[in-house]
């Protein structure tokens, strides 16, 4: 389905294409899957055109998809060397001339697009290379965008790596001074060392309280240490961390230790 950034490019050039030729109705759409479905026109007096599916090798259009090229016919109705499967809505715009020219962008078809003459014309190649003019227009201009969603999204992942790689160095940094914080004596030091976590963790107002030794725990835990682990960093046996954390369960209403790690991050209990 068209972007709604490719939009304004789709009607940009059908209104090239009108601005720099005599016809009557311009429209296109893009590939969708199997169909190229109509979504843009320009000076269609109906609406019977919009929204239409058009097969590969089907009608004007889809022959020029399925061949890849620029076709035309000077009197759409009586043409032989088409199907008719699209007779209606181009009989219901009045249309005599069509002209269908593949959106071909980096090899691959993107769509299709159309002009057609309600009046009969005699030579038809100025049509065809104004058509064909226009393709190529969109064509590149959808290469371009492609690139830039391309790098946008390259960079998107690149910046979501970073941002994973940052939180969990900060996890463990937090993880590193709650366990420290459980080892100082010092009454200034274990003080600062008190700002520092609640700056990095100041909860948010409809948080739950928990206890020192309950957010150790948590903390740990978040670090994916199993209950040894955090018993020997904590230097508690492992059933003492198994207790606090049933009532860190139950405290956060969860019923799991992801589950727990979630609600405590989204509360800004831990980071």
């Amino acid at each position: 389905m068209d972007s709604d950034r490719t939009a304004p490019l789709w009607d940009e050039a059908l209104r090239r294409l009108r601005a720099e030729s005599a016809v009557s109705v311009g429209f296109g759409g893009a590939v969708e899957g199997t169909t190229v479905r109509i979504r843009h026109l320009a000076g269609a007096r109906t609406e019977l055109l919009r929204g239409l599916p058009i097969m590969a090798g089907r009608g004007l259009g889809g022959r020029a998809w399925r061949e890849v090229r620029t076709l035309g016919v000077d009197d759409y109705r009586s043409a032989t060397d088409i199907s008719h499967h699209y007779d209606r809505p181009v009989a219901a715009e009045g249309l005599r001339a069509v002209v269908a020219a593949p959106v071909v962008a980096a090899g691959t078809v993107r769509g299709v697009l159309y002009a057609g003459v309600r009046e009969a014309i005699h030579h038809g190649d100025r049509l065809l290379d104004a058509v064909t003019r226009s393709s190529r227009w969109l064509a590149g201009e959808l290469a371009v965008e492609a690139e830039v969603e391309r790098r946008t999204a390259v960079r998107t992942a690149r910046l979501q790596r970073l941002e994973a790689a940052a939180g969990e160095q900060l996890r463990l940094a937090h993880a590193g001074l709650r366990e420290l914080y459980g080892t100082v004596a010092d009454p200034e030091v274990k003080r600062r060392l008190g700002d520092l976590l609640e700056t990095l963790t100041p909860g948010t107002p409809d948080a739950p309280v928990l206890s020192r030794r309950e957010l150790d725990v948590l903390t740990q835990v978040a670090t994916g240490a199993t209950y040894g682990e955090v018993a020997a960093r904590l230097g508690l046996t492992a059933s003492t961390v198994k207790s606090y954390m049933r009532d860190v369960l139950v405290r956060l209403d969860a019923h799991s230790r992801h589950e727990a790690v979630v609600v405590a991050r989204r509360r800004g209990l831990i980071p």
